[in-house]
C-alpha cells in the first residue's frame, strides 16, 4: 500500500507540472479584421473614445476605461480592460506605439494574458481596413494551466468581430 500512496504523489505531482510546462509554451496568435463604413481618422477616435471608457459600443462584450494617461492615443496611456461573460476576463493594457489614423501598438501588462497587440487601419476608398493582431500567452499559474482546454482565440475573434461590427452600427447613427 506504500508504493500505491508514492505513486499517487508522483502522479498527483506530475500531472501539473506537466499541464504547466505545457501551457507556458501556449501563445496566441490571432489577426481579426473588418472593413469599417468610415475613414482611418473617424475610426481611430472612435477606437481612442471606446478604450478611453467615453462610450460603450462594444459592450455587452468588452469594456475599458483609463486608467493613467490624458488624451486619446496617447503613448503610455493605461487602460483597464474586461471582457465580459460568464467568466469576466480583466487585464490591463500600455500603449507603446501610436501613428495616428494608422496604428496602435502596446503591451498587456496585468491580468489573464502577456503579450502584445497591434491595431493597424488603412484607407480603403474612403472606408477603413481595420485589424488586429493579438500574441500573447496565458498569466497566472490557474488560467496557465486550463487555458488550453478553453477555445481562446475563437472567443477572442468573437469578440472582436462584435466590437467591429457595433463600430460600423455606432458610425453609421452618427453620420
Amino acid at each position: 500500500t506504500m508504493k500505491i500512496f508514492r505513486a499517487f504523489l508522483i502522479i498527483i505531482v506530475l500531472i501539473p507540472l506537466v499541464l504547466i510546462v505545457k501551457s507556458s509554451m501556449t501563445t496566441y496568435d490571432v489577426t481579426d479584421e473588418a472593413i469599417i463604413n468610415a475613414s482611418s481618422d473617424v475610426v481611430f477616435k472612435a477606437l481612442g473614445n471606446e478604450f478611453a471608457g467615453k462610450t460603450s459600443w462594444w459592450m455587452p462584450h468588452l469594456s475599458s476605461k483609463l486608467r493613467e494617461g490624458y488624451s486619446l492615443g496617447e503613448t503610455g496611456a493605461i487602460y483597464d480592460i474586461i471582457i465580459h461573460g460568464k467568466r469576466p476576463l480583466k487585464f490591463t493594457y500600455k500603449s507603446l506605439e501610436i501613428k495616428k489614423n494608422e496604428m496602435s501598438r502596446g503591451i498587456y501588462i496585468e491580468g489573464a494574458f502577456r503579450g502584445e497587440s497591434i491595431y493597424k487601419l488603412e484607407d480603403i476608398e474612403g472606408k477603413t481596413k481595420l485589424s488586429l493582431r493579438w500574441r500573447v500567452k496565458p498569466s497566472g499559474l490557474v488560467f496557465k494551466i486550463f487555458a488550453p482546454f478553453f477555445p481562446i482565440e475563437k472567443s477572442h475573434s468573437d469578440v472582436m468581430q462584435y466590437g467591429f461590427k457595433n463600430l460600423n452600427k455606432y458610425l453609421d447613427k452618427r453620420s
